[in-house]
């Protein structure tokens, strides 16, 4: 064609034959630019006019549809994210103070045990020495101590202990009881040589197979407050190197068994014979004990 215009292309026919006219390119992304007629008329002025209105078509379309915006691609649409909330500050302060806690209290119970073991090795090595006090009623401490007197009552101070025991026949023991009494006992005899005595009933056992019987004769006084049992609050027994006898531990009758006293109280006196036994051998280390429910030990030997 010699009018000047641009070739068009063919139209394609559609399957039943009729023809299908082909959209414009820019007619995908603007459908509304068909029914413009700058359009149409930019199809039929020469080559270089139709350029130049293809690109005003192309222009009036942009401003005419709203531009479509592919929010994949394109943020800035989107609101501005928000910015991250501020992570709390992390501090070492907590777990420092529970670490000082913990070790304090590790230490503290490192010193109590230090200062229990302390105080009774002290208690055991370097406590005050033993000594015979004057009774004055009650309890003075766990252990109530005794005193010694002479057979004239006067109260003798060096002597009852284990390293120096009292003699035998000679020396009284007393301790206070909790009532505020005294309760006073005298070993006045012993019979090393018992077992002939102590066989003649013959409802006692023989004794021991490495040892013999002791016959010992206890003399047994109370005064003041309240009152005392022998059988319950007096323990006599027989200690030598390598032996310990006690008479509460020998099922053996004699001729006046301490458990056939009595109650005691104030002015009350009593003479009981009690059993104990003896290691062959032994006599030569043997001291007698006694002890009230509630009192130290004290110790006899003989002279």
């Amino acid at each position: 064609m010699s009018d000047g215009s641009s070739p068009q292309p063919l139209p394609a026919l559609a399957p039943g034959g009729a023809a299908d006219p082909a959209p414009a390119p820019w007619a995908l992304l603007a459908p509304a630019q068909r029914d413009d007629p700058q359009a149409d008329t930019a199809q039929s002025d020469t080559a270089q006019s139709d350029t130049a209105h293809a690109d005003t078509a192309q222009s009036d379309t942009a401003q005419a549809e709203p531009a479509q915006v592919d929010t994949w691609s394109d943020p800035s649409p989107l609101p501005p994210p928000s910015a991250p909330p501020e992570r709390a500050r992390s501090s070492a302060l907590p777990i420092v103070a529970i670490v000082l806690s913990s070790l304090a209290l590790a230490v503290s119970g490192l010193v109590l045990a230090l200062l229990l073991v302390l105080g009774g090795l002290i208690y055991y090595y370097g406590g005050a020495p033993y000594e015979l006090s004057d009774p004055v009623g009650g309890y003075s401490s766990v252990y109530t101590p005794g005193r010694v007197t002479d057979s004239s009552g006067a109260v003798v101070t060096d002597v009852g202990t284990y390293d120096r025991p009292a003699t035998l026949g000679e020396h009284t023991l007393s301790w206070p009881t909790v009532s505020g009494g005294v309760v006073e006992v005298t070993v006045t005899e012993v019979d090393w040589e018992a077992d002939a005595a102590v066989a003649a009933d013959p409802a006692n056992p023989p004794p021991d197979p490495s040892a013999g019987y002791v016959l010992a004769t206890v003399d047994v006084a109370y005064t003041g407050p309240g009152g005392t049992v022998p059988t319950e609050d007096l323990y006599l027994c027989l200690e030598s190197m390598s032996w310990v006898s006690c008479h509460m531990d020998l099922d053996v009758a004699t001729a006046a068994p301490i458990r056939d006293i009595g109650a005691l109280t104030d002015g009350d006196r009593a003479t009981a014979i009690v059993a104990l036994e003896l290691a062959e051998g032994e006599r030569g280390s043997a001291l007698i004990s006694v002890e009230t429910i509630d009192g130290e030990p004290l110790y006899l030997a003989e002279r």
